[in-house]
């Protein structure tokens, strides 16, 4: 898989994560393990945009 896909696979579950998070919204514990994925999904867009050429 090439970064531009796996950049294009982490952007779809980003937006799958948000639409997620608020739909949790009565559920705090659900929030809280959202959130964790929120942020670690965003941290793996960072660095596979690090990845592409200037």
């Amino acid at each position: 898989m090439t970064t531009i896909e796996q950049l294009a696979d982490a952007e779809a579950r980003l937006t799958e994560l948000q639409l997620a998070f608020v739909d949790a919204a009565d559920d705090p514990n659900d929030r809280r393990r959202i959130a964790t994925q929120l942020r670690e999904t965003r941290d793996e867009i960072t660095r596979l945009y690090e990845l592409l050429p200037a």
